[in-house]
């Protein structure tokens, strides 16, 4: 049996690059970045009446700072699957904001600060953690 030798010589493309509508547009999707979506602002409005002006400040700048670590960590993944990779790896964002600030300091991996001393105990919304919650008025129908 004898081989046969096959040689390719290259031939231009069917369509050129210059001129596929098609080509450019996919072209033009992978090199512009998708924008990074904000996370909402805070109003200036006193987040919790018993805390004083600096407190509730350290307050609005500690929400900042874990919404800006949130979403940061929310657009490394995919993006049909954020909420999803996000939950499964740190839990839900409601959960990790009713922890106190510095359980989410911790958990998000975010530079501890001596100036968060004064509303560690309290969580991402101002209430404290440390306080039982108020009982409710209405009697348990525990047997």
């Amino acid at each position: 049996m004898s081989k046969k030798t096959v040689t390719v010589s290259s031939s231009p493309l069917l369509v050129p690059l210059a001129k596929s509508k098609k080509l450019a547009a996919l072209r033009d999707g992978l090199q512009q970045p998708l924008p990074m979506a904000l996370p909402p602002k805070h109003n200036n409005a006193p987040l919790c009446p018993g805390l004083s002006k600096e407190a509730n400040s350290l307050l609005t700048a500690a929400q900042e700072q874990i919404d800006l670590k949130i979403a940061t960590i929310m657009a490394t993944y995919p993006s049909g699957k954020q909420n999803k990779l996000f939950a499964l790896r740190y839990g839900s964002p409601e959960s990790i904001k009713k922890m106190p600030i510095k359980a989410i300091f911790a958990h998000l991996g975010l530079a501890k600060t001596k100036r968060y001393l004064a509303i560690e105990n309290r969580d991402y919304f101002g209430t404290d953690t440390l306080k039982p919650p108020r009982p409710s008025s209405e009697p348990n129908n525990l047997p």
